[in-house]
């Protein structure tokens, strides 16, 4: 089962947060899925999710996401992502730079009959 989970995780990377697919997503998620994006909050539901991506994306409309390392166990996957973008929109007040920027960030998946859940 670790196996299965880490593949939906990385087809979820690959199409939804790469990929943009957001058809994916919600084929990948469970409805009640939450995502704790830190200090931009946390997003309860596919359609509030997808809300909060589409305002990544409207900042950082090239936003990649490239796994570093994941780890699987029972229903979770764990994963170091490195992700890269260009600031060519508005984000929170600030005016498109045209700056590359990069971070790192730890993600945790909980896998519930074969979607990701909450």
């Amino acid at each position: 089962m670790s196996e299965a989970n880490k593949q939906l995780v990385r087809r979820f990377v690959s199409e939804w947060l790469n990929g943009h697919d957001e058809e994916a997503f919600r084929r990948m998620c469970t409805d009640d899925y939450e995502a704790h994006w830190g200090i931009f909050g946390t997003g309860r539901g596919c359609d509030e999710v997808a809300r909060m991506e589409q305002y990544v994306l409207d900042a950082f409309p090239d936003l990649h996401a490239e796994a570093e390392w994941m780890i699987a166990e029972d229903d979770l996957v764990v994963q170091r992502t490195r992700m890269t973008a260009t600031h060519q929109g508005t984000w929170f007040g600030v005016e498109p730079t045209g700056h590359t920027v990069e971070w790192p960030a730890i993600e945790v998946y909980r896998i519930r009959g074969g979607r990701i859940a909450a």
